[in-house]
């Protein structure tokens, strides 16, 4: 999937923002509320004060993460559908390996958010083996995957890493001491941030500047071409899968150090879905797709603060980053000659 050029894209984010702005207001008026209060609400919520920031900043990481996902598969022409599902798999290694450390707090860090990047690559590749030596698009084995992570997450939870202590289906706790700490008094958030928005610099440099970047973006672009001048798109496309499972499997891993403490079921709440909605709002440039995933970040703590002080439902805002997206891809299949 090719990215916009900066220009363009600034132009397509502001007209989706317009229509998602219009819809917004719009739903306000249906739900007999002043659209005025309602953004002021929203934009409160999402940014308004420290606690505010830390909210947002807490529902970000998960969603950069899983967006920068999306954005290296789409870049190299891979569809991976399945970053939920690597997203929970992640999840699963972080709670399972995180309480075996609780002696070493730095050894258990390093142990559980490795096992987590490592639990997403593994899941992604039976969708890698699948479409390259059996032919089956990735989009459909992927999102099959989804419902099997979910499925183990289920059964775990409520049997090999269910905390015998605990009457509901959840894991064991991991130790304070593991955990990620808030970087200030009153907030949640934590130094998983600054840890997504690193990788989010990184991924662009490595795609954009080195020779890997370039080969990864000429075999999503061209494949017969790529093919024709020599580059193993084989070898690249299962770097690619295993890097956008990588980095799934790592907000799921962070999710459990830095936010829940533990596994529970149902444990997410979309981020793999979110994030590649923030990938096709980035039009899957790394730094924009985290922009994006920051945005609609705010608009989920924002939400809870519109329905609490405008008694507007806070699910209306969850329509908002729909909007967003349909209106990019609008605008961008009126251009002609444009590549997905």
């Amino acid at each position: 999937m090719k990215a916009e050029p900066l220009t363009r894209r600034f132009g397509i984010a502001a007209v989706a923002f317009a229509a998602a702005v219009g819809v917004l207001v719009g739903l306000a008026f249906l739900a007999g509320a002043s659209p005025v209060d309602a953004l002021r609400a929203l934009a409160e919520g999402a940014a308004g004060s420290p606690a505010a920031l830390g909210e947002t900043a807490t529902r970000a990481t998960a969603l950069v993460l899983t967006a920068l996902g999306a954005s290296v598969a789409f870049r190299a022409g891979v569809l991976n559908i399945g970053l939920e599902g690597q997203f929970l798999a992640g999840a699963v290694a972080a709670a399972a390996i995180g309480p075996l450390f609780s002696a070493s707090p730095v050894a258990a860090r390093i142990a559980l958010l490795g096992a987590a990047a490592l639990a997403g690559a593994l899941w992604v590749l039976p969708a890698a083996w699948l479409e390259m030596r059996r032919g089956v698009p990735e989009v459909l084995s992927t999102i099959l995957l989804n419902l099997v992570a979910a499925a183990a997450v289920s059964g775990l939870v409520r049997g090999a890493l269910q905390d015998p202590a605990a009457d509901y289906p959840q894991s064991r706790a991991l130790e304070e001491a593991v955990r990620f700490a808030p970087l200030a008094s009153g907030s949640r958030a934590t130094a998983a941030i600054l840890v997504a928005l690193a990788l989010a610099l990184l991924t662009a440099l490595v795609l954009e500047r080195t020779p890997l970047g370039l080969k990864l973006r000429a075999t999503g672009l061209a494949p017969a071409a790529a093919r024709a001048i020599g580059l193993p798109s084989a070898r690249l496309r299962l770097l690619t899968f295993a890097a956008s499972g990588a980095l799934a499997g790592l907000a799921g891993g962070l999710e459990v150090a830095a936010v829940t403490g533990r596994l529970y079921d149902p444990f997410s709440a979309g981020a793999g879905y979110t994030g590649i909605a923030a990938a096709l709002l980035g039009g899957s440039n790394p730094l924009a797709a985290a922009a994006s995933a920051v945005l609609f970040a705010g608009l989920g703590a924002g939400s809870s603060a519109m329905q609490r002080d405008t008694g507007i439902p806070g699910a209306l805002a969850t329509i908002v980053p729909g909007v967003l997206v349909l209106a990019v891809l609008a605008a961008r299949a009126r251009r002609p000659g444009n590549e997905p």
